[in-house]
């Protein structure tokens, strides 16, 4: 069963502490077997109007998809490193994402995935990225 909840979502680029990004939006988190999925829609201050976001968070992996405007299948894995096709409307970039720490929380009412990466491209690393997701389940 599909449950409404608040998923809050921060990101910090670079340790740039002071250009922190933040969104808060209603979604919805259930379990599909031993998966939690929360599934959420951007909003225009994020950059990314008309896209679904997809969290997909297993005992020991998390998944970010985005479908629409922005398309993208990120996997992480503590340890682990992927190669992805990030496609926007001007056009798709080929990156390498590597997981540098993962740390997941999470149970029927919600929790916390806490995630550091590095964005690879052409080999070199380009961005490095914290984000902590926080999903609240609302009890109806």
């Amino acid at each position: 069963m599909k449950n409404n909840a608040v998923i809050k979502v921060a990101s910090i680029q670079n340790h740039e502490e002071d250009e922190k990004i933040e969104v808060v939006s209603i979604g919805t988190f259930c379990k599909e077997e031993e998966v939690f999925v929360a599934t959420y829609e951007e909003s225009e201050l994020s950059g990314m109007g008309d896209t679904t976001t997809i969290f997909k968070i297993g005992k020991d992996y998390f998944n970010l998809i985005r479908e629409g405007e922005i398309n993208t299948v990120m996997e992480f894995k503590r340890g682990h490193s992927t190669s992805i096709l990030y496609n926007t409307p001007q056009g798709g970039l080929a990156l390498q994402v590597k997981t540098r720490s993962l740390k997941i929380d999470i149970n029927d009412l919600g929790g916390t995935v806490d995630l550091e990466y590095d964005i690879f491209v052409d080999g070199k690393q380009s961005i490095n990225t914290k984000l902590i997701a926080i999903i609240d389940v609302k009890q109806n």
